[in-house]
């Protein structure tokens, strides 16, 4: 989670926040199947600074979670 993207020294000189489209803010979660196999990241941007309650890191990983199912399911 990174609630100001030009806050963060390890995104403040990345291209996509110091430049178009100006992302401020990120929030992830991983996409799991399986334990050991990783299938990528459900990932929110802003381009406005933003936090993140614990709710909200819950509710991601649950979509995130959702998404694994679906893709098993196919």
């Amino acid at each position: 989670m990174v609630s100001d993207a030009l806050a963060d020294d390890r995104f403040k000189d990345n291209p996509f926040v110091t430049g178009a489209p100006y992302l401020r803010s990120y929030a992830g979660a991983p996409r799991i199947f399986l334990k050991h196999i990783r299938l990528g990241t459900l990932c929110l941007l802003d381009t406005k600074p933003g936090s993140f309650s614990r709710g909200d890191k819950a509710e991601l990983q649950l979509f995130a979670d959702r998404i694994v199912k679906e893709i098993a399911a196919q």
